[in-house]
């Protein structure tokens, strides 16, 4: 076996009596996970899918969850994380996309799956923590393996995962209305973890967060990072979400990585006082970007800390570019109050392009492009979009492929990347990709409107916390349009605010102008 169950393997074979997992104010050992992994690997071996590549993964941060993975993993297969608290018919299409005839899940996962899955097809569902299987089980061809049924791995071992097995697939929003599926590659988070342990010297002594959602890609980092170098993952409980500095604090964590919307919450809290962290070797940001004002206060607060501002979309896996921040390197590089990207590490290229795909001079605003050997090889089962997104660029050298980030980029003074925002009408929020084109779509489906406009509000400098819509047209009651939102929706893209007009305002190119949409949004303050 290669790749991420073996890496996880290597170590509970060296720490098998060092603390692997903390969850829900219960720790487990490297061998303990190890052996309760194993037993779900040989449930998912003994079940006959077809073939298929992938296993599902619907569960909460819990047990399950990670065991859940490393099972997967262990039984040769990569993983597609679904998230219990998505709409049905959303968990739904990113099952069938999958293809996966196993999934594992806890509690709520198994009450999700009941609005998800349907007869057609039959799946087995390892659930390690309940009793006996739920009622929606019963007489449908789903079979339900419960914890009594699980037993020591027998048998012989998993089958090698070569450097083109899919490690996972996470699901991003996309421009369709659909979203769009990615696949990483063994070789992609093979390159990203050996870039990222040249970089961070974490061992078996240190104590990491685990802070994201398992269908974020950096919840990769958060385990696969840790459990390679035999270090122990720590995973907040919900009741910490809105005090996770007393999180830190009692869990003597040595490693922290959020989004910076966790940090600038935390710092509005005044949970940043100076020397909260003393604890801490390194403190990661990614997701968004990173205000300078936060980046000092976490600074004063962690000042034993080494600080990085992480940048890469799901494409390039997890991260691929990284800015060291001191305090002291300002001056020029800071565009608008925002920490940059930096540069590309490991096996990361990077290129600032114009629109006809010819570098631009350092300083100016072009098209960030990425390659390199964490590239994604493009979109599960879309071959139209991959080639839109994957491209070749005869102007640079390899001249392919190449990602079009749609992001906007500069090079700054000391050649590090400077964030400009975007090309098209994407937004993050929470740290999660959000395409305004994909709601737009719900919202019109939900409404019959002839025109619908998505907007990120409040903006921050982050990007943005929430969202609005302007509807022209439509009969449909507002609370009839946010309810087909929920229904199709996860609650991070769901609008706050249905806003009614009779026509929309158009630019001098005849275009919606969704400048003077947010000045109307402004007005009503």
């Amino acid at each position: 076996m290669s790749g991420l169950g073996r890496l996880f393997e290597e170590s509970a074979e060296r720490h098998a009596d060092h603390p692997a997992l903390v969850v829900n104010g219960e720790t487990y050992r490297y061998g303990d996970l190890h052996a309760r992994a194993r037993a779900v690997a040989a449930a998912i071996r003994d079940v006959d899918d077809g073939g298929s590549p992938l296993g599902a993964i619907c569960a909460e941060r819990s047990l399950a969850a990670y065991v859940g993975i490393l099972g997967t993993l262990l039984a040769g297969r990569g993983y597609v994380p679904l998230n219990p608290s998505f709409p049905p018919e959303r968990t739904r299409a990113m099952l069938e996309r999958s293809g996966a005839r196993t999934a594992v899940a806890d509690d709520p996962g198994l009450e999700a799956l009941a609005g998800v899955v349907r007869d057609e097809e039959a799946l087995t569902v390892i659930a390690p923590d309940a009793a006996g299987p739920p009622s929606w089980a019963a007489g449908s061809p789903h079979r339900v393996v419960c914890a009594h049924e699980l037993g020591p791995a027998t048998g012989d071992a998993a089958p090698a995962a070569g450097p083109e097995a899919i490690a996972y697939l996470l699901f991003t929003s996309g421009t369709t209305g659909t979203p769009k599926g990615i696949g990483i590659r063994q070789r992609n988070v093979g390159a990203y973890l050996a870039a990222i342990a040249e970089r961070y010297d974490l061992g078996p002594g240190d104590r990491c967060s685990q802070n994201f959602a398992l269908t974020f890609d950096l919840s990769v980092h958060d385990l696969f990072v840790s459990w390679g170098a035999g270090a122990c993952v720590c995973v907040p409980p919900a009741r910490t979400a809105m005090a996770p500095g007393r999180f830190v604090a009692d869990q003597a964590l040595t490693s922290w990585f959020s989004t910076p919307s966790t940090a600038a919450m935390m710092l509005k809290m005044r949970m940043l006082r100076p020397g909260t962290f003393p604890a801490l070797r390194w403190s990661l940001f990614c997701g968004e970007a990173l205000t300078v004002d936060v980046a000092d206060a976490w600074r004063a607060a962690a000042p034993g800390a080494l600080l990085d501002n992480l940048y890469g979309p799901t494409e390039a896996t997890i991260a691929c570019t990284a800015y060291r921040y001191d305090g002291a390197n300002g001056g020029g590089d800071f565009a608008n109050g925002v920490v940059p990207i930096g540069r590309p590490f490991g096996t990361t290229r990077a290129a600032v392009v114009d629109g006809s795909m010819q570098p631009v001079a350092p300083g100016e605003a072009g098209e960030l492009l990425l390659g390199g050997g964490q590239l994604a090889g493009g979109y599960w089962g879309d071959p139209e979009r991959t080639g839109r997104a994957f491209v070749s660029v005869p102007a640079l050298e390899p001249d392919g492929p190449w990602y079009r980030t749609g992001d906007l980029a500069s090079l700054g003074p000391r050649d590090e990347l400077v964030y400009r925002g975007r090309i098209d009408d994407q937004i993050k929020i929470r740290g999660h990709r959000v395409e305004l084109q994909e709601v737009e779509s719900v919202v019109r489906a939900a409404s019959d409107a002839s025109s619908v406009v998505a907007l990120g509000w409040p903006r921050t400098a982050a990007g943005a916390d929430g969202i609005i819509v302007f509807l022209s047209g439509g009969r449909a009651a507002d609370e009839a349009v946010l309810g087909g939102c929920r229904r199709a929706l996860p609650e991070y893209m769901v609008p706050r605010e249905v806003h009614r007009i009779e026509a929309m305002p158009l630019n001098p190119s005849g275009k919606v102008d969704r400048r003077r949409l947010l000045e109307t949004r402004e007005a009503m303050r």
